[in-house]
């Protein structure tokens, strides 16, 4: 996924989207008026891809819009429903790939105004919602894909398909050659954006999306479009070419750790973006609330969409569980919005951190603790602790600072076992003697019973010799964007380890083990690019070196993959690579290598954590 910082960057819009952590978004489109259903039969993929999915001609697909009444829509409704929920902006889609605006535009008559029954700029009164209530206002446009028109973006026969179908409308207009994307641009892409740039008041992001042919002035040409006519509007990096003010991560992506920058995972409720009658596969509150929690200690803002039905009503479903997510977050909103993400170099197997900062007032560490059976200890934390309490009631924690031999490191220690029995995250705060950000020593210490090493926090080396890309379709990113493969590991933008697969290259990471004891290491993995399945089969080699001691050992990763969540397109899995036994006190670099990649597909892979199981 492209991202980029660009030094001309608006700091106020900046500041409010790092601030507000959570957003809805909305796919809604004459899509929504089939469900997922066409002629009897039932697309499994997304809803809003129904006309590519059946290859509807435009002559059919678009008489849905003589159908199109959502006398149930009210925009009211749907901004105190997000509001309620935690939700601090809204993205709107005002034209998806099927080229149909869900408002009056001037330019091309295929709108909600002018071909439907319905006859309301649904835009218009979400505009005035959004503005009466605090509410921020953000709109996707499709910018590339237009199946509606005949010179919408095609990247050609060649280009890899998308599950089976093309990006492009290629069942209407099939000669590729005849086809004129600048006409395109010209025609609809910059008349349309000038609307809703100028008449719906303040646009606070443009969300673009699949770059798949556009070129690299065009996507320059609509960056500085959006930023001559509304300055303020911050735009996603599916704009393509490595432009954007903040990184869109792939759909359902949790990215392994922070990284610098500003970073949004769009997330669908269920399995689909668009509305589909048959799609119940609703997530659990507790599954929204980690998210939200796990993108909040990663410096991500989470962008939870909603797909209303043809009525212009939400599904029922989805509004009970955004009101039990606002339920949760109500009395925690100040652990998550305008925090900075987990200050500790590791992750934790017991749940996730936050730091919230103010003026006048001391630091708060914030704990969101899932796993409330056993102590959490704290290693590095230099501050003093003048209080720890649960966030929400206020009452008093335990913690102590247990003595430890671990070279003078302060440890301490919490104990979470009177907390509430609950399957949401209860949150506990440390209140720290500082106003400035925690004074954290980022030392990696096997002080608990799991230590986690992110790819992040390891030193990453490569050989002078690259080794074969991967190429195909394991380059094709969320959006449908080419993916380049150096040849070499690299970090991606959301903490993974991609293109590991040189012999050459290795990771490393020097862990400090003040107590005896055997620890079973296990290789958390995760598919790199969007929908390519995870497996196993690779060989490694795993070195550990301790003074002028060194083992190595090569492993073939035999593992299972995690549960997958509804919608998820980056599935996860876990092999155990290697056991360590600890006779003394001692410091040891544990060195990571990749000998055989295994089969094609892993390629795919990306190596997001190392973790040492004490056993």
């Amino acid at each position: 996924m492209n991202q980029t910082s660009p030094a001309n960057m608006i700091q106020s819009n900046a500041e409010w989207f790092r601030e507000a952590k959570f957003g809805l978004f909305v796919h809604w489109g004459l899509y929504a008026l089939p469900g997922g259903i066409w002629k009897g039969q039932e697309t499994e993929y997304i809803g809003e891809w129904l006309q590519a999915k059946f290859r509807i001609p435009n002559r059919d697909y678009s008489l849905l819009a003589a159908g199109f009444n959502p006398v149930g829509f009210n925009a009211e409704e749907w901004v105190l429903t997000a509001k309620a929920a935690g939700m601090r902006y809204i993205v709107f889609t005002a034209k998806h790939h099927e080229g149909f605006a869900m408002y009056h535009s001037k330019c091309d008559s295929f709108n909600i105004v002018d071909a439907t029954p319905f006859g309301r700029d649904a835009l218009a009164e979400l505009a005035e919602a959004c503005q009466r209530h605090g509410i921020k206002l953000g709109l996707y446009y499709s910018q590339d894909l237009d199946w509606h028109h005949p010179d919408g973006g095609d990247p050609g026969p060649n280009f890899p398909e998308n599950f089976g179908m093309s990006w492009a409308n290629d069942w209407d207009y099939p000669d590729h050659s005849q086809k004129n994307f600048s006409r395109y641009l010209e025609q609809k892409v910059f008349p349309q954006l000038t609307e809703l740039l100028t008449n719906y008041g303040p646009i606070s992001l443009l969300w673009f999306d699949c770059p798949v042919n556009i070129s690299a002035a065009d996507s320059r040409r609509l960056y500085e479009r959006v930023k001559n006519l509304q300055p303020d509007c911050m735009v996603n990096s599916r704009l393509g070419h490595g432009l954007g003010d903040y990184g869109s991560l792939g759909d359902n992506q949790l990215p392994a750790a922070r990284r610098s920058g500003l970073f949004e995972t769009p997330g669908t409720a269920n399995d689909t973006w668009g509305f589909k009658c048959n799609d119940n596969n609703w997530k659990s509150p507790q599954q929204i609330i980690n998210t939200l929690v796990s993108l909040a200690a990663r410096d991500t803002n989470y962008l939870l969409n909603i797909g209303p039905g043809p009525d212009g009503r939400f599904p029922s479903p989805a509004l009970e569980l955004l009101k039990q997510v606002g339920r949760w977050l109500k009395p925690y909103d100040n652990t998550i919005y305008n925090s900075s993400g987990n200050p500790f170099p590791g992750n934790f197997e017991w749940g996730e951190t936050t730091v919230s900062q103010s003026k006048n007032n001391h630091t708060k560490l914030n704990l969101f603790i899932n796993d409330k059976s056993k102590p959490i200890i704290l290693c590095g934390l230099n501050n003093p602790v003048l209080n720890c309490y649960e966030a929400a009631e206020k009452q008093p924690v335990p913690f102590s600072k247990p003595d430890t031999t671990t070279a003078g490191i302060e440890l301490i220690q919490i104990d979470p076992t009177s907390l509430p029995d609950s399957p949401l995250p209860s949150v506990i705060r440390l209140e720290l003697d500082t106003m400035d950000y925690p004074d954290i020593t980022p030392v990696t210490a096997a002080v608990s019973d799991i230590l986690i090493l992110p790819a992040t926090i390891g030193e990453l080396r490569n050989g002078e010799s690259t080794a074969e890309a991967s190429g195909g379709k394991n380059n094709i990113g969320a959006a449908g964007e080419q993916l380049n493969d150096t040849g070499h590991s690299q970090l991606s933008e959301t903490g993974l380890l991609v293109s590991w697969h040189n012999p050459l290259d290795s990771i490393s990471w020097q862990v400090m083990f003040p107590n005896t004891g055997t620890y079973r290491l296990e290789l958390v993995t995760a598919a790199a690019y969007h929908s390519n399945p995870w497996s196993d089969g690779q060989t490694v080699k795993i070195t550990y070196s301790s003074g002028h001691s060194r083992q190595e050992q090569e492993t073939l990763l035999k593992g299972k993959e995690f549960p997958s969540q509804p919608g998820n397109c980056y599935p996860e899995g876990s092999s155990v690579c290697g056991k360590l036994k600890i006779e003394q006190p001692q410091n040891v670099k544990i060195t990571l290598s990749m000998i055989n990649p295994g089969p094609e597909a892993t390629f795919g892979l990306g190596l997001k954590e190392l973790q040492l199981i004490k056993e």
